[in-house]
């Protein structure tokens, strides 16, 4: 049951990620990624970010246009808005040059990640400089479109943590502190204006206990909580990923002892040498009669199937655990799952088989004593597995053994009758030898 949990569940996550194959093409990261792999994951991670930044520039573009329909007096919007499609080019370019060198040019794909982090950040303050300078009044002659603006440093900075690099983080935390803080005093606020034509002093004193220099400090107290979060969060997705990565490693180092071990164990357990024809052969008639059996007993369908199924399972099935065609870890995994609930379904059904030889063998050596009957009653006393043992037995009954020639219809009846009835339930025994002439047909005409 919980085999064909995880299959649906299997299931459901590839419906899932086959109906969001755009997303998983240019945005998704959880195809095909060995986490273990350092450098597969800067490179998809340099694709994403790429895509990401084309969406970006796609709504810098917007902006820009819905600008200048506000204001088509402003032709230099217009202007910007023309040019800005070949200089977003260039970038997408250059960064797709860098990229497609692949994962295994660790120097390259660090430059890209680099061009990327530091180009969303030149690109938000350009076009928070270009919404400043060319903003807007409302009716109570307040600007409206600088601080939108704004946001996008916020948004650049968020990007760049999406490589969870904790190095190029901290070289850009100091850029933008930096470079924000001359924003601040040149262009969000003239703070020359602000001192006036004053002496040095009183110049100073006034851009210290204005309203503005307030503003500022806040607004900088505002940037560096935010990148300090932005660093904790890349820290501790850092340290969690490692310890995913030294997680994994073990498993996989677990999976490869377990499924080494399990082989060799199923190799010893379930090695024989070529079926022949004449088992094929018992092993359809078998076949046959377990599922008439079945039937008689008022089994479900589905549950009849199930029966006949195992009852061939040994000669139908082999464990395989050569997995060179699945690199997915969850489908080596799910493999491993499977192949080792069939060893272990194998086993039984070669236990049951071996529990009928058993029985026939001791009966006809008379050594089937009473300790040996209750031993063989505890042994697989399903209903299923008694329905597949009465039909082996009575095969093997009437087919040639080492140990016995073969006998016919009426003296399997009998012998049965005398010797083995004891090992049944008394409905499955019944209902074999009332419908006995239906099973003597159906080995006949095998």
């Amino acid at each position: 049951m919980a085999f064909k949990k995880l299959k649906n569940l299997k299931t459901k996550i590839q419906n899932k990620i086959r109906n969001n194959t755009f997303y998983q093409k240019y945005f998704g990261f959880e195809n095909g990624i060995d986490i273990t792999d350092d450098k597969m994951v800067q490179y998809r991670k340099n694709i994403v970010i790429k895509n990401i930044i084309f969406v970006i520039n796609m709504i810098y573009t917007l902006i820009f246009m819905i600008i200048s329909i506000g204001d088509p007096t402003n032709s230099s919007n217009w202007l910007l808005t023309v040019l800005l499609f070949p200089v977003t080019a260039l970038v997408n370019y250059f960064l797709g040059r860098l990229i497609k060198t692949g994962p295994e040019d660790n120097l390259s794909q660090t430059m890209a990640m680099y061009l990327a982090a530091f180009y969303m950040l030149l690109s938000s303050i350009l076009v928070y400089v270009k919404l400043k300078y060319g903003e807007v009044e409302d009716i109570q002659g307040e600007h409206y479109l600088s601080e939108a603006g704004y946001i996008l440093i916020y948004i650049a900075l968020l990007i760049a943590a999406f490589y969870q690099n904790k190095k190029m983080l901290k070289n850009m935390f100091v850029w933008v502190v930096v470079i924000v803080t001359i924003l601040h005093f040149t262009i969000t606020y003239s703070m020359l204006e602000v001192a006036g034509n004053r002496d040095i002093w009183e110049g100073i004193k006034r851009v210290f206990s204005g309203t503005e220099f307030r503003d500022i400090l806040i607004r900088t107290i505002l940037l560096v909580g935010f990148m300090l979060i932005l660093y904790i969060y890349v820290s501790m997705s850092n340290f969690m990923q490692d310890e995913r990565k030294k997680e994994l490693a073990k498993r996989r180092k677990v999976q490869d002892d377990y499924t080494s071990v399990v082989t060799q164990i199923f190799d010893v357990t379930l090695s024989s040498e070529k079926v022949t024809d004449e088992e094929k052969k018992e092993a359809d008639i078998l076949a046959i009669m377990v599922k008439k059996l079945s039937s008689l007993l008022s089994l479900a369908p589905e549950k009849c199937k199930e029966v006949v199924e195992y009852s061939r399972l040994h000669i139908d099935k082999k464990v395989d655990f050569a997995f060179q065609n699945i690199s997915s870890d969850e489908e080596k995994f799910l493999a491993i799952r499977e192949q080792t609930e069939l060893g272990s379904r194998l086993i039984s059904r070669l236990q049951l088989k071996r529990k009928g030889e058993d029985i026939l063998r001791a009966t006809f050596e008379g050594s089937d004593d009473d300790n040996f009957i209750r031993h063989e009653r505890e042994i697989q006393n399903t209903l299923e597995s008694e329905i597949i043992l009465i039909c082996d037995l009575y095969v093997s009954m009437r087919s040639v053994k080492p140990y016995k020639k073969a006998y016919n219809h009426k003296n399997t009846i009998a012998y049965m009758e005398k010797s083995f009835k004891i090992y049944f339930d008394p409905m499955v025994y019944d209902r074999f030898t009332r419908y006995s002439s239906d099973f003597e047909k159906i080995f006949d005409e095998m």
